[in-house]
């Protein structure tokens, strides 16, 4: 509330209605006198900071150290004395990602196919994967200029395979594929190799019998895994580089997807217990994210801690990460107050529910990004 004097008039400036009292009863406005000093802005501006610095606080200590509590109190109307869960969830998770980003750099992004790590029959069956797809490609309208390409690429992997039944040590080293080519969104792609940009692709499509063509799927991976060799002048490092970049970047988007995902399952399974409505859900699935996210930038801070005095404690990880099961549990237990035996069934099924959801989003959230650079 102002400390500026209250008019006399008893029209709200805002809305024109009749006020009966210092607030408005229709807009809330405070009915005071519209010029002020730079003292009472100030002053104003002060209070609205530490009135959201103390919400927030109290809010924060509730969310750790009381599990679940929180959203019993909203279900309970008692919500003017804490920070409202979407803007709790939007500084959290705001401030979660601006570590975590900061934490993991370009150089710290997992590298793909590097080293010995494929065996020798599954370099084998890639190469023959290699030379079906050059075949595939071959047919008796080709021109020569075209046609002549084509055969040295298949007599190079028939050179290949008969160098790798002869010694298994050169599994790594053959010509017909390189670590640094290998991108595809669709495994066996490596033909998307003949085709210089996408125009030539759709030219040989165009070629080709109506029943033959790449359908509506496999024509959108195979031209984007050419846009993406053309892009980046066929280096699968920088491509894989690019793809991680977009989907790190897309990676709040899928948590905030997962959310009403998540609430759902809980729906699901507290289906009998009707005074909880889907809204509900929600907001504990809300509260329960925000939760995670600070145990997760604690636990991220403790390691970082560690790694500066060179002490190597991998415990200090497994920690927090049963703390955070814990701290899932716990929250379950408090706001649907039902048995323990009862609440492990439940807690169970939600864990292996949300980690099929997270699998799902993934893969989708990873292919996304790489169809959309």
């Amino acid at each position: 509330m102002s400390h500026l004097p209250e008019r006399k008039e008893k029209d709200c400036l805002n809305c024109g209605a009749v006020v009966h009292g210092r607030f408005c009863q229709v807009c809330g406005q405070e009915n005071i006198e519209p010029k002020e000093s730079f003292w009472h802005l100030l002053t104003h501006f002060m209070y609205d900071i530490t009135h959201f610095d103390g919400r927030f606080f109290s809010t924060l200590k509730y969310l750790l150290f009381k599990p679940g509590f929180l959203s019993h109190e909203y279900l309970r109307g008692r919500r003017a004395s804490y920070l409202h869960p979407i803007r709790m969830y939007v500084f959290t998770s705001a401030f979660f990602f601006l570590v975590f980003f900061s934490m993991n750099k370009e150089e710290n992004v997992v590298k793909f196919n590097e080293g010995p790590s494929n065996s020798a029959a599954k370099q084998m069956k890639r190469l023959g994967k290699i030379r079906a797809a050059y075949k595939e490609t071959l047919n008796d309208s080709m021109p020569d200029l075209a046609r002549k390409p084509v055969l040295n690429l298949i007599a190079m992997a028939d050179s290949d395979m008969a160098r790798l039944k002869r010694d298994t040590t050169v599994k790594n080293n053959l010509r017909s594929f390189s670590q640094e080519n290998n991108f595809n969104l669709f495994a066996d792609n490596e033909g998307d190799t003949l085709y210089k940009n996408v125009n030539v692709y759709d030219l040989e499509q165009a070629k080709l019998p109506a029943y033959k063509r790449d359908g509506f799927l496999r024509k959108r991976f195979r031209r984007q895994n050419i846009h993406l060799r053309e892009k980046y002048k066929n280096d699968g490092k920088a491509i894989w580089t690019a793809v991680f970049d977009k989907f790190k970047h897309l990676f709040p988007q899928m948590l905030f997807v997962s959310l009403p995902l998540f609430a759902f399952i809980l729906r699901l399974l507290y289906v009998r217990r009707k005074n909880f409505f889907y809204v509900n859900h929600v907001v504990f699935a809300i509260h329960l994210y925000c939760g995670t996210f600070i145990i997760i930038l604690a636990g991220l801070l403790v390691s970082y801690l560690a790694d500066l005095v060179n002490y190597k404690g991998g415990w200090v990880s497994a920690l927090f990460m049963l703390t955070g099961f814990f701290y899932w549990y716990k929250s379950m237990r408090n706001f649907y107050e039902q048995r323990r035996a009862k609440t492990i069934v439940k807690y169970t099924i939600v864990l292996f529910l949300s980690m099929i959801i997270m699998v799902l989003l993934f893969g989708v959230f990873f292919i996304f990004s790489a169809m959309s650079i």
